[in-house]
């Protein structure tokens, strides 16, 4: 067996360029169901935009990892991973 048996399947998910402060609710909802026996068989990250990275930390009280996105150039659209500057 490999040096990476034991890391833990990661889930994720970006908000691309259109997270509203309204649907911070969702993270709430997502932190408030990783228990402490589903956080020891996988990790949870969300990267919703750099505006609402403060309130998503806070939210997700370490229950969940939050991540940060980079910027694009367009002022909208699916860009994963990043927020417009």
């Amino acid at each position: 067996m490999g040096g990476n048996d034991n890391k833990k399947p990661l889930i994720a998910g970006n908000w691309k360029m259109n997270g509203l402060r309204v649907a911070l609710g969702e993270i709430e909802s997502i932190a408030q169901r990783a228990t402490p026996a589903l956080n020891a068989r996988l990790e949870m990250l969300i990267c919703p935009p750099a505006t609402l990275l403060a309130q998503a930390v806070e939210l997700a009280a370490g229950r969940l990892a939050i991540g940060g996105q980079d910027c694009h150039a367009q002022g909208s659209g699916a860009f994963t991973g990043d927020i417009s500057a």
